[in-house]
């Protein structure tokens, strides 16, 4: 899922006329929060930003390949790239039109009721391109709080802590304990103010129940309390009860399962397009900050 959050910016750029010499001033007031057409599946990627009032469009297209793949998902981060500006396989437009052109950047059919009225691409120049991302596993934690290692080093890159020892870092971790129970619905933070030690602790033993494998504390881990092994431990009451097996310290029969559930976790990627020396007839610049990117990745 791809997500696009807005920015306002706005600049001034003061170029030279090619026709006569004179200084115009052309405002390129978009909103920096760019578009894609295409994927790995296409020819070529397009990176957009439109506005209106005038309509124009800032549009930059580069090929699709495994390489150029890694600008909208990469697998370090930062990642850079640089690609060169050469008309055919990568081209730079500014452009201007009678009307609203996404139906014309993206479109197989494009609105027949909106065309180009003018079209300036630059012939030179470079667009250097920075990916980062972030991952987190929407567990209502911040990233920040579950890298807490005693060494003081707290990058979740780096020095990552891993509770259950699953080899998948907390940050990452939808269920921080391998309970089978997700760490969001064991009210690790049940106010919300980023403070944990009001975390929820059933048992009073200490471990909050988000990091505790036994969150009765009635001798059968809580994954074991999974009477009819659906992964879901809120359905399994013993008979009368009001409460769940594993939050029910009265009962403690064994059901083994050791299948874990699925875990998932979210990668937030933030691209940035900065065009360099680009040569148009009427805009000429040295660096042009196009926008950022943003794109959601579910693993």
């Amino acid at each position: 899922m791809r997500k696009l959050f807005l920015g306002i910016f706005c600049i001034s750029l003061v170029v030279s006329s090619c026709d006569d010499g004179d200084i115009i001033t052309l405002e390129l007031d978009f909103d920096k929060s760019l578009e894609l057409c295409g994927d790995e599946s296409t020819e070529n990627y397009v990176v957009f930003d439109t506005k209106e009032d005038p309509f124009e469009s800032l549009t930059f297209l580069f090929q699709s390949n495994n390489t150029n793949a890694k600008i909208f998902n990469p697998d370090t981060t930062p990642y850079m790239t640089s690609l060169s500006i050469n008309g055919t396989s990568r081209r730079f437009n500014y452009r201007v039109y009678n009307g609203d052109p996404s139906g014309l950047i993206c479109e197989d059919i494009p609105d027949s009721n909106v065309s180009i009225t003018e079209d300036y691409e630059s012939t030179s120049g470079t667009v250097e391109i920075i990916a980062t991302y972030i991952d987190d596993d929407n567990d209502t934690i911040p990233t920040e709080l579950e890298d807490a290692n005693t060494d003081g080093d707290n990058d979740p890159e780096t020095n990552p802590t891993d509770s259950d020892g699953d080899t998948i870092p907390d940050y990452k971790d939808a269920d921080d304990d391998n309970d089978n129970v997700l760490t969001k619905d064991e009210n690790p933070d049940p106010d919300g103010d980023g403070d944990l030690s009001d975390a929820q602790d059933t048992d009073s033993d200490g471990t909050p129940d988000y990091l505790d494998s036994d969150d009765d504390n009635d001798g059968t881990i809580t994954r074991y309390e999974d009477a009819n092994s659906n992964g879901n431990l809120f359905d399994d009451f013993e008979v009368g009860a009001i409460v769940p097996r594993f939050l029910d310290d009265l009962v403690s029969d064994v059901f083994v399962n050791d299948n874990l559930n699925a875990n998932t976790f979210i990668r937030t990627v933030t691209t940035d397009f900065t065009a360099m020396n680009i040569n148009i007839e009427i805009l000429s610049a040295d660096a042009l900050f196009l926008g950022t990117y943003i794109n959601s990745i579910t693993f």
